[in-house]
């Protein structure tokens, strides 16, 4: 049995785990992967992620080891479900996508989300929240502005982050895949 490779982007707090989860519950079988498990780029210092914006922001730059590998046994069993940043985007992984969906969520929303999710973090220390914020205006929100210009217009869906996540989970299900 192999499955569709369904791609979930948008920004951080866009909802991608959330709407992964709901889907998730739809399809059964279905394995979630994520992004987050696998790159290590944003363990780096803030100066090298502004040295990367300076050279163009360049997805192919972020190496994911073993997400590729992950994507394709993931698959082979059934359907996939891969939250990502970039989806298409990111040259190791396009190839591997069967669809893409970009959530669309208003900014404000979304960090709300984002910092929501930080705080209830055990063990976050506030430093780094504190940390974080402090470098939004000149990295996270360029890398936002960067990120929504190339990864959206690749989407094969746009759905409103603002709708409900079985809503989305359904209009997803029908969209690319045969048990919808």
């Amino acid at each position: 049995m192999s499955g569709p490779v369904i791609a979930i982007c948008g920004p951080p707090g866009a909802g991608k785990s959330t709407l992964a989860a709901a889907l998730a519950a739809r399809l059964p079988g279905a394995a979630r992967l994520d992004w987050d498990d696998h790159e290590t780029f944003t363990h780096q210092p803030p100066e090298a992620v502004e040295a990367w914006l300076a050279r163009g922001a360049d997805p192919g730059e972020i190496a994911v080891p073993g997400l590729a590998e992950a994507i394709r046994a993931a698959a082979a069993r059934g359907p996939a479900l891969l939250e990502t940043p970039f989806g298409r985007a990111h040259p190791a992984t396009a190839p591997l996508i069967d669809a893409m969906v970009w959530i669309e969520t208003p900014r404000d929303l979304a960090l709300a989300r984002k910092l929501s999710a930080l705080a209830a973090r055990p063990g976050m220390p506030a430093e780094w929240l504190r940390g974080w914020l402090a470098a939004y205006a000149r990295i996270v929100r360029p890398a936002l502005e960067i990120q929504a210009a190339r990864a959206r217009p690749l989407a094969d869906l746009v759905v409103d982050g603002e709708s409900s996540p079985a809503a989305l989970a359904e209009l997803v299900q029908a969209r690319f895949t045969s048990g919808g």
